[in-house]
């Protein structure tokens, strides 16, 4: 298997992660409003009866019913869908979609303008007859960009253009062209509206979507409810779930190094304090831990973030948890809960809602491949510790004894199991690769006994054993045992006394990383030899 990722491998890696950046901003511009899409009431009769005058009793009625919207809601605003309707002009026609602008309608969806201006307030409420149209439509009908003051018929009406927008056609918009005309200007024309869209902006943390529900329901029946402030949080859930593992594998992956940095620390103390009182030692203890308490402090922060974050959309979906986790009627009932709603037959969709349904397969699929590439990535990484680790097992097998180098980084080495065995500037770190061999190389020594040894090699389990050790006459004899042991050290400390300068009974009285349960004349006469690695 391939150590790394080749070239196109990286391009897709980027290519997946540009992707999901362009998704996470292109949900937030979708907003966090509340709306409500229902059919239009018909057109009245008569001969003396406004066209559209049902439409305006429909607002009117929900301005009387939405009295508790007052402190529930920043804006909100009734307004008219017209999802094709015929535009005209001297000099050409076009056909697009007209949106019919309510009462506050410009605070709860701003438009960009490219010239002119925006419809007054009193525009809006007598129903002045004035236009808003997108840039490429203001082409296609009066083959200028700049149509201030020019009159366009719109299905029937006609209309004076005020202001040219911006025009950018995105996912949900089935029409190529655009135009915002006030909502009353239609009320006393012959003029089909296809529906009525009620919009709402919520105050936080006051139940405004349960209000918004409540109210336009019992206004009419029949429409559809969108709430994109959490219809955005579930198009995004994929890239919140990918977020939340990357960012908890880095923090894991910052423990683990503080740990090592710990462990090193904790050695280099003791080492140093064979050499220097501990009272002069303070300063710099005190700085490393307090060093390493921002460092723990820091990662505790972050995994308590990072689990909010992961956890934040259960509270925005509460009804995707059952009452009671393990009982199976109440998981029913919670999976139909979700599931039913989607499943009406008649659904009106705005173009808000279908842009958030696009948005949403394409964070699924790129969050789940970038998933897949990372996971991948991350199996075939590996730091240069650990790639030193696989090293010393290649050794072992390569029948090496011991390891010497000249490190740059210490700390890492020391992770490794490398232990700087004399004082001198180009000493070079050692490490036992073969624990059975060096002890097979150490003499005898002139005192007679026996002793159990124990080693411990955190990454080398070959050397994870016990040795029955006994000198008789010069004489030395090893064979493994499966018995309680006498000396119990790791393989850095036994490094440390079979290449160090320190007699065996200097490092007994150090205390330095050994444990001893009972001591034998053989492990001084031993132990007092050092074997030389190569160094001058």
């Amino acid at each position: 298997m391939k150590k790394h990722f080749t070239w196109w491998q990286w391009l897709l890696l980027v290519s997946f992660a540009i992707a999901l950046a362009f998704g996470a901003w292109e949900i937030e511009q979708v907003g966090n409003h509340m709306q409500y899409i229902v059919p239009a009431p018909a057109q009245a009769s008569g001969e003396d009866a406004k066209p559209n005058q049902p439409i305006a009793d429909a607002v009117r009625q929900l301005q009387e019913q939405s009295s508790e919207w007052d402190t529930t809601m920043q804006c909100w605003t009734a307004g008219g869908v017209v999802e094709r309707t015929a535009f005209s002009s001297s000099s050409g026609s076009a056909a697009g979609r007209l949106e019919l602008i309510g009462e506050d309608g410009l605070l709860v969806r701003p438009l960009y303008l490219q010239y002119g201006r925006l419809p007054y307030t009193e525009e809006i409420e007598r129903g002045d007859k004035v236009i808003l149209l997108d840039e490429q439509l203001a082409l296609t009908l009066f083959r200028v960009a700049d149509p201030l003051g020019r009159e366009v018929s719109v299905g029937g009406i006609t209309c004076e253009v005020i202001g040219i927008l911006r025009h950018s056609k995105q996912v949900g918009d089935n029409q190529d062209y655009g135009a915002y005309l006030p909502l009353n200007a239609v009320i006393d024309e012959y003029f089909t509206v296809d529906a009525l869209l009620v919009e709402a902006v919520p105050v936080a943390g006051m139940g405004a979507n349960v209000s918004f529900e409540t109210v336009v329901e019992n206004w009419r029946a029949g429409g559809s409810l969108y709430d994109l402030g959490k219809e955005s949080m579930g198009a995004g859930l994929w890239l919140r779930v990918l977020l939340f593992l990357v960012g908890i594998t880095l923090v894991l992956r910052l423990i683990r190094w503080l740990n090592g940095r710990v462990r090193y620390y904790a050695k280099r103390y003791r080492a140093q304090l064979q050499v220097r009182y501990a009272i002069r030692m303070m300063p710099e203890v005190t700085g490393v831990v307090l060093l390493f308490a921002i460092g723990y402090g820091a990662c505790a922060i972050a995994v308590a973030w990072l689990m909010n974050y992961i956890i934040q959309p259960v509270y925005t979906f509460p009804e995707w948890i059952p009452a009671i986790l393990v009982e199976w009627e109440d998981i029913a009932t919670a999976f139909w809960n979700v599931w039913q709603l989607p499943a009406v037959m008649v659904e009106w969709r705005t173009p808000e809602m279908l842009r958030l349904r696009w948005l949403t397969l394409l964070t699924q699929g790129c969050a789940a491949a970038e998933g897949v590439l990372l996971a991948i990535l991350y199996a075939r990484w590996h730091t240069s510790a650990e790639r030193m680790a696989e090293s010393l097992h290649a050794m072992y097998r390569e029948g090496v004894i011991v390891s010497t180098v000249s490190a740059a980084r210490p700390i890492a080495m020391s992770e490794l199991g490398y232990v700087l065995c004399h004082d001198a500037p180009d000493a070079p770190m050692v490490r036992i690769i073969n624990v059975r061999r060096v002890l097979e190389q150490l003499p005898a020594g002139m005192r007679d006994g026996s002793f159990v040894l124990e080693v411990v090699d955190e990454l080398i389990p070959q050397n994870n054993g016990r040795w029955h050790i006994a000198c008789q006459n010069g004489v030395k004899t090893i064979r493994e045992v499966n018995r309680d042991w006498d000396l119990q050290l790791p393989v850095q400390v036994l490094a440390n006394i079979v290449y160090g300068d320190q007699t065996f009974a200097d490092f007994l009285e150090s205390h330095a990383g050994y444990d001893m349960k009972m001591r034998s004349p053989a492990m001084d006469g031993m132990f007092d030899h050092h074997l030389t690695y190569g160094r001058k």
